[in-house]
C-alpha cells in the first residue's frame, strides 16, 4: 500500500510539472531583434484585481540599444496557476530587483521574458564578461558579415530552407549503389543569393571547426575552410557529386528584419538496398 501511494505521488507530481523545453537565442541575435536592451530597476509591482496578472514598471538605468528610450517602461506578466500545473519555465519579477531586459514588441505591446531569453536578474556579481561584451558592441553587428548554421541558439532566429532545385528528380533515377557504405551525412554552404556554394562530408566539416574563424565577440561564424581529415569513401564521392546539382536554394532570413544571410545546412543521403531507392533527410 505505501509503495503504491508513493508511486501515485510520483506520478502525479510528473504530471503537474511541465519542463521547460525552449532554446535561448545568442546574445546578439536577440540584441539585434528587440527594440530595448537595458538595464533596469523593478520600481514597482501591482497585481491584477482577479490576481492572474501583475504589472511592473522598471526604472531604466542604463541603456544599450541605440535609440530613444523611455526613462520608465510598463511590463505585464501571468502568475503560474500552480494549483493546475506548474512550468520550471516560470521566472516572477519581484520590486527592487536589478534586470537585464531584452524587450521587444509583439502586436503592439512590449514584453520580455525572464526564461528562454538573456534577460535576468542581475546578481552581485553583475553581468558576465561575455555578454557584457555583447553589449558593448552590440550596436556595431551586421547581421549578413557572417555564416549561420542550424543550432538551437540560432536556427529559430531564421526561417529553415530547403532546396528548390527538385532534390527529388536528382536522385530518382540514380544507380543502384553496390558498397559496403550506403549512407552518409554533409554539410552544404549557400549563399545569400540562395545559391550553393560547396559540398563536404560532415566528418570534415566538423573536424576542421577549430581552424574556423569565430567572431570572439558575438561568438558567430566569420569564415571557414574545410581541410580533408581523411580520404573520402567512394559513397560519398559520388553522393557529393550528386549533391553539387542541388544547386538553387531558398534564400535564408532572419524573422524579424528579413535579411538575407550566407548559411550552412546539413543533408542526411542513404541508399536502400531492398527498396533500391535514395533517400534523403535535411537535418
Amino acid at each position: 500500500m505505501k509503495k503504491f501511494i508513493i508511486t501515485f505521488l510520483f506520478l502525479f507530481v510528473c504530471i503537474k510539472t511541465v519542463a521547460c523545453d525552449c532554446y535561448t537565442p545568442k546574445p546578439i541575435l536577440e540584441f539585434y531583434t528587440s527594440k530595448y536592451v537595458f538595464e533596469g530597476l523593478v520600481a514597482s509591482k501591482k497585481n491584477s484585481r482577479d490576481s492572474t496578472t501583475y504589472t511592473i514598471k522598471v526604472k531604466v538605468l542604463k541603456n544599450y540599444k541605440k535609440g530613444d528610450i523611455p526613462k520608465e517602461l510598463s511590463f505585464t506578466f501571468n502568475y503560474e496557476n500552480k494549483r493546475y500545473f506548474q512550468s520550471s519555465c516560470y521566472s516572477e519579477v519581484y520590486k527592487d530587483q536589478k534586470l537585464l531586459v531584452f524587450a521587444s514588441e509583439f502586436k503592439g505591446k512590449l514584453n520580455f521574458e525572464m526564461s528562454c531569453s538573456n534577460s535576468q536578474v542581475i546578481g552581485d556579481k553583475g553581468i558576465d564578461s561575455f555578454l557584457q561584451k555583447v553589449l558593448d558592441n552590440g550596436n556595431d553587428f551586421k547581421l549578413d558579415d557572417y555564416i549561420y548554421g542550424n543550432e538551437s541558439d540560432v536556427r529559430y532566429e531564421f526561417n529553415f530552407p530547403k532546396p528548390i532545385t527538385n532534390i527529388d528528380s536528382i536522385f530518382k533515377y540514380e544507380k543502384a549503389w553496390k558498397s559496403d557504405e550506403k549512407h552518409g551525412l554533409f554539410a552544404l554552404s549557400i549563399n545569400k543569393k540562395g545559391e550553393l556554394v560547396s559540398v563536404f562530408n560532415f566528418f570534415d566539416w566538423y573536424k576542421s571547426q577549430e581552424d574556423f574563424k569565430i567572431d570572439p565577440v558575438f561568438g558567430l561564424l566569420k569564415e571557414f575552410h574545410v581541410k580533408s581529415k581523411r580520404p573520402l569513401t567512394e559513397f560519398e564521392k559520388y553522393t557529393i557529386e550528386l549533391l553539387k546539382k542541388v544547386s538553387v536554394w531558398e534564400i535564408r532570413r532572419n524573422k524579424e528584419t528579413n535579411v538575407a544571410v550566407d548559411y550552412v545546412t546539413y543533408l542526411a543521403v542513404e541508399f536502400d538496398e531492398k527498396s533500391l531507392k535514395w533517400t534523403y533527410e535535411l537535418r
